[in-house]
């Protein structure tokens, strides 16, 4: 039997340094950390899309930026 994937995530972004703090999916299950070998593979795979960014920009106020396909929200503090 498959089991399904996630399809939400929560991601929690710390305003004071605009790091991400954890990630979790709608059932409260952590994002998995990758090494820098498999994040590289990844991303030369043709049949990986990009489909969210995170911009942190620090200055006054500081503001974190989530562009997801297009769709962008900002969140400053």
């Amino acid at each position: 039997m498959k089991k399904n994937g996630s399809k939400y995530m929560k991601i929690k972004i710390s305003t004071e340094t605009g790091e991400v703090v954890k990630i979790k999916d709608e059932k409260g299950v952590d994002a998995t950390e990758v090494s820098a070998e498999e994040l590289e593979e990844v991303q030369q795979n043709p049949n990986t899309d990009q489909i969210a960014t995170i911009l942190h920009a620090h200055s006054s106020p500081g503001c974190i930026y989530v562009v997801i396909r297009g769709w962008a929200k900002k969140i400053c503090y």
